[in-house]
């Protein structure tokens, strides 16, 4: 009987390169720890590809090196996806920033507009439009939407108003 000879350096380079595509794909799930899973993912391609490219050109079965290269592939992408989506995350922590001093600020300012006494008066309206919201309906909501548009021209009109104001007594100066 003949034995078959099978390469081994391709069987090697496969197996090591699905090896590695495991270790990628387990370790790129893992928050944080996911970056550290793009150097076997990147050995694991490399290998892989080596493998398949020895594997062509002979006629030997290639199923274990093609699976360990798409799921080499795969856990590239989803460690390369943690990086976008952490530098996402770092600039929204900045922003959040931004929007707590802006917040301190309003509030700051709402507290030397308004007096302890008118924001008690303004929460007891905003409780009572509270209960008016649920009873909203398809029959007055047309009724409110022309509401809505009335106060907001008049409105307009009182800013345009405090805008022109405000230009005459910059010009006179």
């Amino acid at each position: 009987m003949e034995e078959v000879k099978t390469p081994k350096i391709n069987q090697g380079l496969g197996i090591a390169g699905f090896v590695l595509a495991i270790i990628a794909i387990l370790t790129a799930f893992i928050p944080v720890v996911g970056i550290g899973a793009i150097v076997p993912a990147v050995l694991a391609i490399v290998f892989t590809s080596i493998a398949i490219s020895k594997s062509l050109k002979t006629d030997h079965l290639r199923g274990l090196i093609i699976a360990g290269l798409i799921i080499s592939i795969v856990a590239f992408f989803i460690s390369v996806s943690q990086i976008y989506i952490g530098v996402k995350l770092n600039s929204l922590g900045k922003k959040t920033d931004k929007i707590e001093a802006f917040s301190k600020e309003l509030q700051k300012g709402l507290d030397d507009e308004f007096s302890d006494k008118e924001m008690e008066e303004l929460e007891k309206v905003m409780d009572d439009l509270e209960g008016q919201i649920e009873k909203i309906s398809d029959e007055n909501a047309e009724e409110i939407g022309r509401a809505a548009g009335k106060a907001l021209k008049e409105f307009t009109k009182e800013i345009k108003k405090a805008k022109e104001e405000l230009k005459d007594s910059t010009n006179k100066e």
